[in-house]
């Protein structure tokens, strides 16, 4: 079974707020990251996942550069098509999260990566996920599925 890494993590403070990149950062159980105002208890969507891939793709296709951060997604990973984990687990360095379902990209998109930013993510958007153990991450950590 294919291994992913972490390429960048980011949160977001408040509602159309910046997106801020760390280097590492605390995932709490069944909540996500205490930074970030999309994370809560036993919500479906304490943490988003997005493929690096799919946010180089969307810039070739645009024609221009995604800037880090511009998915609004948290944890950018390479290496594994996130889709095909829907509905089984993952681990992240020692955080397991469990793969919830796809994470359509919305409106803001277009604000964020351009004209045309929400089509060429479509089904290509990254996924969401719940906390069932939490921990530290880092930039560079393996992403591992879970059988």
């Amino acid at each position: 079974m294919a291994t992913g890494e972490i390429v960048s993590i980011h949160f977001v403070r408040s509602d159309g707020g910046p997106a801020q990149k760390v280097e590492a950062i605390e995932i709490v159980d069944n909540f996500g990251f205490k930074e970030d105002y999309r994370s809560g208890p036993d919500k479906k969507r304490q943490i988003t996942l997005v493929e690096d891939e799919a946010l180089q793709e969307a810039a070739r296709l645009l024609g221009r550069p995604v800037r880090e951060g511009a998915s609004r997604r948290q944890i950018v990973v390479r290496g594994l098509d996130l889709n095909s984990l829907i509905g089984s687990q993952v681990r992240l360095g020692s955080v397991t999260l469990a793969v919830e379902k796809y994470c359509a990209p919305c409106h803001r998109m277009e604000e964020e990566l351009g004209p045309g930013g929400r089509d060429v993510l479509r089904w290509k958007a990254g996924v969401c996920c719940s906390v069932k153990s939490g921990g530290r991450v880092k930039v560079g950590d393996a992403v591992q599925p879970m059988g």
